[in-house]
């Protein structure tokens, strides 16, 4: 009975210390994504040539309010007024993820940037969306996702080294 104890004993030790060092080993990696998306994550600059290339149509005052307020830095207001332009433009939703990210609708940012992503290289911003898709993925502690992205854009992470 007692040698039962100690072999019982000796095992939830064994767990126990295996548990420790595996959660120590996930905290230093999302500590190291949280690192690396504090240092390369900065909003999309606006391009204001993506207004002067659309073509005038009701929307456009909506559409000149949501930019003029992500400009601002007000995402929360620009997400809101391009959630009621229907059909928007394939350019303009790289504005929207950015939007979603700095709302902390990582959830949703991550499905329109994976969007962008396999509409492919002929999308304008299909560089930028693979960026913030990586950094997205950072964010919600996909290392994996993350490092793929990474590695296939040859960005430099040098945190995730």
């Amino acid at each position: 009975s007692s040698k039962i104890k100690s072999i019982w004993l000796s095992i939830v030790s064994i767990a126990a210390i295996i548990a420790i060092v595996f959660s120590l080993n996930i905290y230093r990696d999302n500590l190291r994504m949280d690192e690396a998306f504090r240092t390369h994550y900065t909003p999309l600059e606006y391009d204001p040539q993506l207004m002067s290339r659309g073509e005038e149509s009701p929307l456009s005052l909506e559409l000149t309010e949501a930019m003029d307020a992500y400009q601002r830095q007000d995402y929360s207001a620009a997400l809101q007024k391009l959630n009621t332009i229907p059909n928007l433009d394939e350019n303009l939703l790289i504005y929207k993820a950015i939007c979603l990210i700095e709302t902390d609708q990582l959830t949703q940012s991550i499905s329109l940037l994976e969007e962008l992503v396999n509409h492919g290289e002929a999308t304008e911003y299909y560089q930028q969306a693979n960026w913030y898709l990586a950094l997205a993925y950072l964010k919600t502690h996909e290392g994996e996702k993350a490092n793929k992205l990474i590695i296939k854009g040859n960005f430099n992470f040098k945190e995730l080294r």
